[in-house]
């Protein structure tokens, strides 16, 4: 018995450490942003980073803290309105194209929220024993957290990037692989299975694991760098529809479009 509770207790705290790994991340990537560029929303598909910052918290706050922890109580009863997204159950919700209308909760404010929350949540795992069922949604919040790191770099880029002075920041990603030399491998045509196959985490849309027919083909081993994308425009990559799905050619046709987004050229 106590050797079972020795384990329990053992994956509670590598959960916790993985918990404040994820949580640190988000902030981290925010560090060189100026305060004014925490609320700014050039378009809908694009969320203030304040909001990132608040809508990750409030999933911990609503989902574990409140039903869970005794006597726990919530930072401020507005958030739930702000920082909701699209959970229905939950309450009413700011419609995303009004989240960059929120000056307040100031910048401070969201920061203090983030701090008041994560020392409940080590508060709570430092001493509870979880069920399985907890521990599964506490590892899709900071899955959750982890996709909108994504969009934080993703909409930090479009807005520094649409500012006419072109700030720049530095975001050091937390994983990054470097292959010395780029190669390409070949793939023979035959049938593959694809989907997800495993007891650990994994998003709805990487099921059900099923076959699939590829024909052959090679796959470099490396990301395209600028350079190469360089004179894949220069030899016409933009003029040459043999190089587009339909639906891309179709795009690039309406916008006329001769480079990717952000970038510039120096006549």
């Amino acid at each position: 018995m106590g050797g079972s509770l020795t384990f329990l207790k053992s994956i509670i705290m590598d959960l916790l450490n993985q918990y404040i790994l994820v949580r640190d991340y988000s902030v981290k990537i925010c560090n060189d942003l100026k305060t004014e560029d925490y609320v700014v929303q050039p378009i809908v598909d694009v969320s203030p980073p304040k909001w990132h910052l608040g809508h990750t918290t409030w999933f911990f706050e609503t989902f574990i803290l409140l039903p869970n922890y005794l006597n726990y109580k919530v930072f401020d009863a507005n958030y739930n309105y702000v920082f909701n997204s699209y959970y229905e159950t939950v309450g009413a919700r700011v419609i995303r194209t009004d989240r960059g209308n929120l000056s307040r909760p100031s910048v401070e404010d969201v920061y203090s929220y983030r701090t008041y929350v994560d020392e409940a949540m080590r508060s709570f795992l430092s001493k509870t024993n979880i069920s399985q069922e907890l521990h599964e949604l506490i590892v899709l919040g900071l899955n959750h957290e982890q996709q909108h790191q994504e969009l934080l770099i993703t909409d930090i880029k479009y807005i520094l990037g649409h500012n006419p002075l072109f700030p720049s920041i530095a975001i050091q990603l937390s994983e990054k692989e470097i292959f010395q030399t780029s190669q390409l491998f070949s793939i023979p045509e035959g049938v593959y299975e694809i989907g997800y196959n495993g007891n650990g985490f994994c998003f709805d849309n990487e099921l059900n694991r099923h076959k699939v027919y590829l024909q052959s083909y090679e796959i470099q081993n490396s990301l395209v760098t600028n350079k190469e994308y360089l004179e894949f425009i220069e030899d016409g990559g933009y003029k040459n529809f043999r190089f587009w799905h339909a639906e891309g050619w179709d795009w690039v046709s309406k916008n006329n479009s001769k480079s990717p987004l952000y970038w510039h050229f120096i006549l």
